[in-house]
């Protein structure tokens, strides 16, 4: 009987020992399982993660494609219209000329009025008028409509020639510019404030620069394009250089009036184009030593 304690506390003992033994057990397996579950878990975040990822690639990937399928079919199709475009140098002898006058349909629009709002001691004080659409009131006349045979193979030289596009009281003169290929353009700045030029093209090398005042510099195009010149500093200020492929062209004056001289004998396509009206084409039949007409008549759009 003296022993029984003593045996029962070792029982005790023991099946605590054991307890705690299945208890650490228990413990282990849940956390075990706790574990496996977090990595399960984990696993399937970074699946969805990397499905995620791999879709957001595939989609960047077919838009750089299309982009980069988008770039070659311009470059392409610059391409085929340069080549389409070639032009023979040769002596016109008894060669006709185009006459004509580009009129708007419909009454004189309002001209548009550009708010001035920097530089006032110089640009002045007082808004300016827009440009982009001049109507002759009397005659309905369009000025700055860039006349061009568009499809002409063979005739005289062109002439790659320097010529000037000015920024003076804030506005860009003369606001249309044409000139052949390979021809230069001096961009001056006759205010006594900072102009910047920023070209918009796609074909000839673009280009955003500071001219400081009474500045100038000089570009060169080399391939046929209309660009879109504007100042960053002035907002209001714009104007186009109109790079043509042949030296058949001409810019229309304030009575929306134009001459093409010495054009071989044939028929050839005509186009008026004007920065708010569009294009517009036509036929034309020359002869030599004679005047041939073509009239175009805008409508707004």
């Amino acid at each position: 009987m003296k022993d029984f304690p003593k045996k029962f506390m070792v029982s005790n003992l023991l099946h605590y020992n054991l307890s705690c033994c299945a208890f650490v057990l228990s413990i282990k397996k849940i956390m075990s399982r706790i574990f496996e579950f977090i990595v399960i878990f984990r696993i399937r975040i970074w699946r969805v993660m990397m499905l995620k990822r791999l879709r957001c690639l595939a989609i960047v990937s077919g838009l750089a494609f299309s982009v980069m399928g988008s770039g070659v079919w311009i470059n392409n199709f610059a391409m085929a219209q340069e080549k389409g475009a070639a032009y023979k140098e040769i002596d016109v002898k008894d060669g006709g000329t185009i006459a004509g006058t580009v009129k708007f349909d419909g009454d004189a629009p309002a001209a548009k009025i550009l708010k001035v709002d920097k530089d006032e001691q110089t640009c002045g004080h007082e808004n300016k008028v827009s440009e982009e659409l001049v109507v002759n009131g009397e005659s309905k006349g369009v000025k700055n409509v860039v006349v061009s045979l568009v499809d002409i193979a063979a005739g005289k030289k062109i002439e790659a020639i320097t010529t000037a596009l000015d920024q003076k009281e804030c506005l860009f003169t003369p606001h249309v510019l044409a000139i052949s290929v390979g021809s230069s353009v001096d961009l001056l700045n006759s205010d006594n404030v900072m102009h910047n030029l920023h070209s918009w093209s796609i074909k000839n090398a673009a280009f955003n620069e500071g001219v400081s005042g009474g500045g100038k510099m000089t570009k060169k195009f080399d391939l046929a394009e209309i660009v879109k010149i504007t100042c960053d500093v002035h907002k209001w200020m714009s104007s186009f250089v109109v790079v043509k492929a042949n030296p058949y062209f001409a810019v229309t004056n304030e009575n929306g009036q134009f001459k093409i001289e010495n054009v071989p004998a044939g028929t050839y396509k005509i186009e008026a184009w004007q920065e708010k009206l569009g294009k517009k084409t036509g036929d034309v039949t020359v002869k030599s030593k004679e005047e041939a007409v073509a009239d175009f008549v805008l409508t707004k759009k």
